[in-house]
């Protein structure tokens, strides 16, 4: 995600600066940022490229698009690169990285963020962008339309971004959670297609709980989705089921951590600290912390 709205920014003139490692920062460095998109064509950009973000000047924005269970490290690493000016648009899956990445450089830095982009690193330096809305829905926590806000809509717009400038960007993070925990979570846990999840009864219906459940959260959290709006995205699924992908499933498959805490784990937290209960988020967070767990311990050990 991060290496291709980085790339299409690069086309279009805007000053970006990537953070990479290893064999992803020697091929950047060696033979540029290679992308094969449906949305936004072929191309190949020679951006800078550093180990640490510190290396190059202070950013007027830094994009956090890591996955949920390396923000520790992460924030850790932009740390020192935040500048006096920096914002930090956080486009991350789930809920929680914006009072993560607040309590490291002030509530005031940070910009919620959502994006519907289907996006993978198929090797060192080369992104592949598989089609879809491609957009991100971002704003101030306030619902502000900031000099800042809108300096950064105009930046995205100007690279042929599809962005919008959101006056309720939790309300666009709780919609996004809603439709993913439900995709992620049920095609995780049955180890199937979502077109095979949505063709079973029980697992259709399981469908629907999961989203009713994100609901009813959100709504104890003061953030209200509207009437009708699990209808609608139960309605988008039907539609359009055999174009999903789960990345939360890809990662399964792959042996790879999965953001099940920020997603469907976030719901059982969350709804525990409301008294909203959320069994069937609470059955799939059950069902994949092991997965999740073990895939950490094998990282750490290599």
């Amino acid at each position: 995600m991060g290496g291709y709205y980085g790339a299409v920014l690069c086309r279009s003139g805007a000053d970006v600066t990537f953070v990479a490692r290893g064999a992803g920062l020697a091929a950047i460095r060696e033979s540029g940022l290679r992308v094969e998109s449906v949305t936004s064509g072929r191309f190949v950009v020679h951006p800078p490229a550093f180990e640490r973000p510190q290396e190059a000047a202070p950013p007027d924005l830094a994009l956090f698009c890591v996955k949920g269970y390396d923000n520790v490290s992460a924030i850790e690493l932009l740390g020192p690169a935040v500048g006096e000016n920096t914002a930090v648009l956080t486009l991350q899956n789930g809920v929680g990285s914006a009072d993560e990445l607040g309590a490291a450089f002030g509530r005031e830095k940070v910009l919620l963020g959502v994006t519907y982009v289907d996006a993978v690193r198929t090797e060192p330096g080369v992104v592949r962008e598989d089609g879809g809305p491609c957009n991100i829905v971002f704003g101030e926590q306030d619902g502000s339309r900031s000099e800042r806000a809108l300096a950064v809509l105009e930046a995205l717009r100007c690279a042929g971004i599809a962005a919008e400038l959101s006056d309720d960007a939790p309300k666009a993070l709780w919609e996004k959670l809603t439709y993913i925990c439900a995709l992620s979570g049920m095609t995780c846990i049955t180890r199937s297609s979502f077109t095979e999840v949505l063709e079973t009864p029980v697992t259709k219906d399981m469908t629907w709980r999961v989203m009713c459940e994100v609901d009813a959260v959100a709504k104890a959290r003061g953030v209200r989705l509207g009437e009708g709006f699990v209808d609608g995205v139960m309605s988008q699924f039907v539609e359009s089921r055999g174009e999903m992908m789960s990345s939360m499933y890809n990662d399964l498959q792959m042996g790879n951590p999965l953001e099940v805490n920020v997603l469907n784990g976030a719901v059982s937290r969350i709804g525990k600290e409301v008294g909203v209960p959320t069994p069937a988020n609470d059955f799939i967070t059950a069902c994949l912390t092991p997965a999740h767990v073990r895939a950490l311990l094998t990282r750490e050990a290599v």
